[in-house]
């Protein structure tokens, strides 16, 4: 169990190892891009999640929305 475990966590570190590796020769260029990804998928969840609260909200007070 605990050589499962350990190799787990070896090989987990082995990633994040690789991923601040590759950060760290990112150019400005590749750095707003990864930001402006990020920026777009969190306004999209926003959005998504600003959608179903007025839609119960609406539905609470009895208008019902079909989008």
């Amino acid at each position: 169990m605990y050589e499962l475990l350990d190799w787990l966590i070896n090989k987990m570190i082995f990633v994040v190892y690789l991923i601040i590796g590759h950060f760290q020769f990112m150019t400005i260029e590749a750095w707003s891009l990864i930001i402006s990804l990020f920026m777009g998928i969190f306004a999209l969840s926003l959005s998504y999640w600003h959608k179903k609260v007025m839609q119960q909200i609406a539905r609470e007070k009895g208008i019902f929305i079909h989008e």
